[in-house]
Parts: structure tokens; sequence; C-alpha cells
């Protein structure tokens, strides 16, 4: 579990890194690739229409949106693209805790119990043999640090 961890972390560093990347003539940044797919007008900014593209964007754009001027300068997104990254990584590291707690539980089929995680919020799915099983694998859920709350979808079967 751990070794995962360190893979995600790894990687999210490293994609962070490369993204953070700056090329050209001194005091000049190209727009990163990505701002620069969104910006469809190419003025420069992106519209909360344009962020529209970008899911984790759109959703918090007005977070995102420092200056409060209804768009995205580079510096802005960049922020915001850490925030989300930081996010993902945060997720990442809440659902294998969740996992690794439901493999410690005696009794519980944590490999038939899918977990996905978002900003603290937990969905558990997949099929167990009893609905003690269901309901034990979402207290467990819910006693691990960072958990703000539990979907439980598992069946019984």
């Amino acid at each position: 579990m751990r070794i995962w961890t360190m893979v995600m972390v790894t990687a999210l560093a490293a994609g962070h890194a490369a993204a953070s990347a700056q090329t050209g003539e001194p005091g000049y940044s190209a727009p990163r690739a990505d701002f620069a797919a969104l910006d469809r007008n190419h003025d420069g900014f992106i519209s909360r229409v344009e962020a529209n593209a970008d899911r984790e964007i759109a959703r918090r754009f007005a977070q995102f949106d420092a200056d409060r001027d209804g768009r995205l300068s580079q510096e802005e997104y960049v922020r915001a693209k850490e925030d989300v990254e930081k996010q993902l990584l945060r997720d990442a590291v809440l659902t294998a805790r969740v996992k690794a707690a439901l493999l410690a539980e005696k009794g519980i089929p944590s490999f038939s119990i899918a977990v996905d995680s978002y900003e603290g919020r937990v969905q558990l799915s997949g099929f167990v043999a009893s609905p003690d099983l269901v309901s034990k694998a979402g207290r467990v859920t819910a006693t691990v640090s960072g958990v703000r709350s539990v979907d439980n979808n598992i069946a019984v079967r």
C-alpha cells in the first residue's frame, strides 16, 4: 500500500515539475500547453465558458478567480491546477487509507469492495455475503481519518 502511495506521489510530482517548466527567452514564459488549449480565443485568459472544457477548473472557477474579474490569468490557472493536483493526491491517499482499513478488518472481503473518494466523501461499492458486512464496511470506513461522509452502495449477493 505504501509503495502504491509513493508511486502516485512521484508521478504527480513529476507531472507538476514538467508542467511548471518554463521555456523561451529570459523574462518570457510561453503559455502552458494546457492553458493555451483552454484559451480558445487566444486572449491570454480563460473565461468561464472556456473553463467548461476542464471539469475541475469549471466547478471551482469562482474560487480560482482571485482578482474576481470573471476570467483566469495564466498565474491563476497555474495555482488552480496545482490545487486540483493536490486534491487528487489527497483523494488517492484517502482511498488508500480506506482500502488499508478494510483490508485490516477481519471478516470484510475487501477485494470485493471498490473505494472511490472525492474531497473527503467516500463511496463504497461491490458485493458482500450479508447485510452485517455492508454495515461493518461502512462503519470501518467512517473511522478513517479524513473521511467526511460515506456513501455505502455495497449490495448483498
